[in-house]
């Protein structure tokens, strides 16, 4: 299914090339509104107001417009998101053949959960290329203006990328067990609604083993998320501190 991915991003072309510009729009202007914040307040602090207050003027109208097209973006990513996940689905019902080398848990698992978690990625990954893009420009800035703030916002790039590697293959590790234990929940379920439906004996055990997979469940989800929001939170904590240490630097050395 999976391995269709380019052949789908071609029949997604129209909704592809909308979310592309929707972000191309919002990246630059992250960008550029922070230059004439700083542009008006250093008008404004040498008392020069009448341009002070043009540039007021168009960093509100850039700011108004920001969020316009952050509301664009939104539609051009649902948009996007349907049709992948519409084509996904196609996919994977289409592909009869290896019906048989799964059961019923992980197939409900590819369906709801798998096609989720792909369409997300590539709806995201327009976005991720261009700040990456965006990253190369800050370099490119900090290096003609101060050589010091270049070379530490580097090594702090390079650390962060690093404990994100290290920690990729333990998040994936416990993704892939709390996909396993979610799919055992999901085969549980239906033999208990079966059991239920019909009114079958066994009703007890198979309700014990349910809660037994549920638990399991709950136990790896739950080390997923916090591992993987306490990675989030240490990188983007560690990149907050580091702006912080740059400003304190510049301070140091007006």
């Amino acid at each position: 299914m999976f391995s269709n991915t380019k052949k789908i991003l071609k029949r997604a072309n129209k909704e592809v090339i909308l979310k592309t510009i929707t972000s191309l729009f919002i990246q630059s202007l992250a960008l550029i509104i922070p230059v004439f914040w700083s542009k008006t307040v250093n008008e404004v602090t040498d008392t020069n107001y009448k341009v002070g207050y043009y540039l007021i003027i168009i960093t509100t109208l850039l700011t108004i417009f920001y969020y316009f097209w952050s509301y664009l973006n939104q539609k051009t990513w649902f948009r996007l998101y349907n049709k992948l996940y519409n084509e996904y689905t196609l996919e994977t019902i289409s592909e009869t053949n290896s019906i048989n080398r799964i059961n019923l848990g992980e197939y409900t698992n590819i369906l709801n959960n798998d096609i989720d978690i792909i369409c997300n990625f590539l709806c995201n990954l327009v976005t991720r290329i261009l700040q990456i893009i965006e990253f190369f420009i800050i370099y490119a800035y900090f290096i003609s203006f101060n050589f010091p703030i270049f070379i530490s916002t580097v090594i702090v790039s390079i650390l962060m990328l690093i404990i994100y590697i290290k920690a990729g293959s333990l998040v994936q590790k416990l993704n892939i067990k709390r996909k396993s234990t979610l799919d055992n929940k999901t085969i549980m379920l239906h033999k208990l609604y079966s059991s239920l439906a019909n009114k079958k004996n066994n009703i007890n055990s198979i309700m014990n083993l349910f809660n037994k997979d549920n638990k399991s469940y709950l136990k790896y989800n739950h080390k997923y998320n916090v591992i993987i929001q306490g990675i989030i939170y240490l990188v983007l904590g560690t990149i907050e501190v580091s702006r912080y240490a740059i400003i304190f630097y510049v301070w140091l050395n007006i």
